[in-house]
C-alpha cells in the first residue's frame, strides 16, 4: 500500500435490484468501517451491466452507467450490484466465471457468488454421477441439501454478509490500488472455493491485522 490514500467522500451503489441483499446492513458497514458516511442506493431501473455472451464488456457497462450518472468523479467510489452471471478472460484467454471485478465502476455479481467459487469436490462427483445416469434433474434439490451450508445459494440468508467483503475489496481497490489479501481469513481474500469464501466472510468475517491497522489510521476516532 505504497501510494497514497484517496477516500471517497461518497459510495454509490447502484443496484439492478438483486433479491435477497440488506442494503441498510451494508451502509452501515461502509459507514463503520470505512467512515464513509454518504451511502447512496440507486436503484436501477435500465440495466447497465453489458455482455458479449458469457463475456463482460466492461466498456460498454462503462458507458451505460455514465450514461446514467455522468463521468467518473474523484470522491466517489461506484459499485454496482446485478444478478447477472459474468466471465471475464483468464491464463490462456480462457472465460473464468467471476464474483466482481474492480475498475471503475467495481461490479459484484451475485449469482457470480453462488456459482464461481467452486464447490466441494464431492458436490460435483455426485453431480458427475447422477448426470450419467440421466436422474440428475431429479436428484438435485436431494444433493444440494446434502451440502448445504457448504455452500452459498440462491436465496441464502448469508448472501449480505458475503457481499460486505466484496464491497470492502472493491473499496480497498478504491482507496489503494489493492483489493486483495493473501491470508483466508481477511475480508480480502480473493476466494476461489466457496470454502475459502465462507472461512474468509462468514466464519471469520473480519480484515486482518495490517488491513485492520490500515482501517484504524483511516477512520478518524470518534
Amino acid at each position: 500500500m505504497k501510494c497514497k490514500p484517496r477516500v471517497p467522500t461518497i459510495v454509490r451503489l447502484h443496484d439492478e435490484e438483486v433479491e435477497g441483499v440488506r442494503i441498510p446492513a451494508l451502509r452501515d458497514f461502509i459507514r463503520n468501517y470505512f467512515g464513509i458516511g454518504k451511502t447512496c442506493h440507486i436503484i436501477l431501473k435500465k440495466r447497465v451491466v453489458a455482455m458479449r455472451g458469457l463475456a463482460l464488456d466492461m466498456i460498454a457497462t462503462q458507458d451505460a452507467l455514465y450514461a446514467v450518472r455522468g463521468p467518473v468523479q474523484e470522491d466517489t467510489c461506484d459499485i454496482i450490484l446485478t444478478s447477472k452471471l459474468f466471465a471475464t478472460p483468464g491464463d490462456g484467454n480462457r472465460l473464468h466465471l467471476r464474483t466482481s471485478v474492480y475498475n471503475f465502476p467495481s461490479i459484484i455479481s451475485t449469482s457470480g457468488i453462488v456459482e464461481g467459487p467452486a464447490k466441494p469436490l464431492e458436490y460435483y462427483l455426485c453431480k458427475q454421477q447422477y448426470t450419467r445416469l440421466g436422474i440428475w434433474d431429479r436428484e438435485a434439490h436431494r444433493i444440494t441439501e446434502r451440502f448445504k451450508g457448504l455452500f452459498i445459494d440462491y436465496g441464502d440468508r448469508r448472501l449480505t454478509e458475503v457481499i460486505k467483503g466484496y464491497i470492502a475489496q472493491a473499496l480497498f481497490f478504491h482507496i489503494t490500488g489493492d483489493p486483495f489479501c493473501p491470508r483466508k481469513t481477511c475480508r480480502l481474500f480473493n476466494a476461489h472455493w466457496q470454502e475459502d469464501l465462507i472461512r474468509a466472510q462468514i466464519a471469520s468475517g473480519a480484515f486482518c491485522n495490517r488491513h485492520t491497522k490500515f482501517l484504524t489510521r483511516l477512520v478518524p476516532k470518534q
